[in-house]
C-alpha cells in the first residue's frame, strides 16, 4: 500500500486533493497536514505546496533529500527553481484534477518498480514493500516463506536463491536456509541475530558471522 502525504496551508485544497486521491486510487493510505512540520508517518512521497507559510516548498526539498516530492502550486513561475533528485515534477492547482492523476500514476509505477516486489499466491499478485519484509526461509518442497510487518506468505515453486534476487543488496544470508533484511538487525549476540518486527532470534552459520557483524555495526555507526 502506497502512503501518500498532503502538504498545504490552504484546508480547500487538502480536502480537495484528498477527496481526487480516493476517488481515483486504490490501495492507498493519505495523511494530511497543514504543516510540514507535522509529518509523523513514513511516506512514500508527498504533495507540497510549493509557498508554505513556515517553509518555503523549494528549500524543504532541498534540505530534505530522503522525501520524494511533487509539488503543488498556483505558480508555474517558480517552477524553474525546483529541482533535484527527490523532485517528481509539479502539478498546477488550477488544472488539479487532470495533473494530479496522472502525475500520481507515473510516481507510484517509479515507486512500485523500485521500493516494491511482487510475489505470486494462488494466482495473486501480492505486493509488498521490499523494506517490510522481514526474512525468507525455504521450508523445503520448493517453498519459501516470507515474513513482513504480522504478515507471512509461502511462495510455491521457488528457492530461496530466486527470492533473493528479486530483493535488493540489504537482504543477507545467515544460513542455507534464511536470508534476513540487514535494516531489521537490532542485536547480534553470541552466534544469534534479532531482528526488529519479530519476536525471535535466529542462529548464523560460522561462515556467516562475520558478515552480519559488519551489517549490524553499520547499522548502528
Amino acid at each position: 500500500m502506497i502512503s501518500i502525504g498532503i502538504i498545504d496551508d490552504e484546508q480547500v485544497y487538502l480536502d480537495k486533493i484528498k477527496d481526487i486521491l480516493i476517488t481515483n486510487f486504490d490501495d492507498i493510505r493519505v495523511y494530511s497536514y497543514n504543516s510540514a512540520s507535522k509529518i509523523d508517518n513514513d511516506l512514500d512521497f508527498i504533495l507540497l505546496d510549493i509557498d508554505m507559510p513556515d517553509i518555503d516548498g523549494i528549500i524543504f526539498s532541498k534540505q530534505h533529500r530522503n522525501y520524494r516530492i511533487v509539488f503543488v502550486t498556483n505558480y508555474d513561475t517558480r517552477i524553474k527553481e525546483a529541482f533535484g533528485p527527490n523532485v517528481y515534477g509539479y502539478v498546477s492547482k488550477g488544472n488539479l484534477e487532470e495533473e494530479l492523476v496522472e502525475k500520481v500514476k507515473e510516481v507510484i509505477e517509479i515507486i512500485k518498480c523500485d521500493y516494491y516486489v511482487t510475489f505470486k499466491v494462488n494466482g495473486i499478485d501480492i505486493n509488498i514493500r521490499i523494506d517490510d519484509i522481514i526474512y525468507c526461509q525455504y521450508l523445503g518442497n520448493h517453498i519459501v516463506s516470507i515474513v513482513y510487518h504480522d504478515k507471512k506468505i509461502n511462495i510455491n515453486n521457488s528457492s530461496l536463491k530466486k527470492v533473493k534476487e528479486v530483493l535488493n543488496e540489504y537482504f543477507i544470508e545467515i544460513s542455507q536456509d534464511i536470508i534476513i533484511n540487514k535494516h531489521r538487525i537490532i542485536n547480534f549476540e553470541d552466534r544469534y541475530v534479532y531482528l526488529d518486527g519479530i519476536n525471535s532470534k535466529f542462529e548464523v552459520s560460522v561462515r556467516k558471522r562475520k558478515l552480519v557483524r559488519k551489517s549490524f555495526y553499520e547499522t548502528f555507526r
